[in-house]
């Protein structure tokens, strides 16, 4: 276990005068919960991150980095692959919930669904419909975030091939779907499986897979 996630949250802590009492209040992490992971003596769960990355204005990510994963910035994340399928695993894995582990191949397996709808009317109406209000829930950070724009506007003005049409709209829906392999909710911050997914797609446009 990496100590450098209690310093850092200490840190953050003194920086911005929060006690770690005023830190629970914000949390509903227990206090004495919040100081045995400052001092060390246990290791703060994914919940309790992303408690404490709402709470403090920290990226989800940066935390994740200081508890020892190899993590990207928020504005490269997704330009190593492999670095978020790692990532979005060990965080299942440390989920209170029961999730099944992340792979590229499950993801594969999701946007191949999704090419064919993306093909359907009824596909390309949930684009349009529902992407405005899906980009803003998320927020218009990340170098992801401009790339799936962009995908949004090709596909709007039907810029590109049939199948560049299919392989964007995909993306697309992946990113719009509550139905991800990963749901939403468990990344506030980042949405690290749609990231991957516009990574692939990415791949797939340029034949790289």
């Amino acid at each position: 276990m990496s100590q450098n996630i209690g310093d850092y949250i200490k840190e953050q802590l003194e920086k911005k005068h929060i006690s770690m009492r005023v830190l629970s209040k914000q949390t509903n992490i227990n206090v004495s919960t919040i100081s045995r992971i400052i001092n060390h003596k246990r290791k703060p769960t994914n919940q309790h991150l992303m408690e404490i990355s709402k709470a403090l204005d920290i990226p989800f990510e940066t935390l994740l980095h200081k508890t020892g994963l190899p993590v990207k910035s928020t504005e490269d994340q997704a330009s190593d692959i492999q670095d978020s399928i790692v990532m979005i695993d060990h965080f299942l894995k440390q989920s209170d919930e029961q999730y099944e582990s992340f792979s590229m191949d499950k993801l594969k397996k999701k946007l191949h669904d999704y090419e064919k709808e993306a093909e359907t009317e009824a596909g390309r109406r949930l684009i349009l419909d529902a992407f405005q209000e899906k980009k803003k829930s998320a927020g218009d950070q990340g170098a992801y975030m401009k790339q799936i724009s962009t995908f949004f506007h090709r596909f709007f003005h039907k810029k590109g091939t049939r199948k560049e049409l299919i392989l964007m709209g995909a993306a697309l829906i992946y990113f719009i779907s509550t139905a991800d392999v990963i749901p939403d909710y468990l990344f506030p911050v980042g949405y690290l499986d749609d990231a991957v997914a516009v990574q692939v797609v990415m791949g797939f446009l340029s034949n790289k897979y």
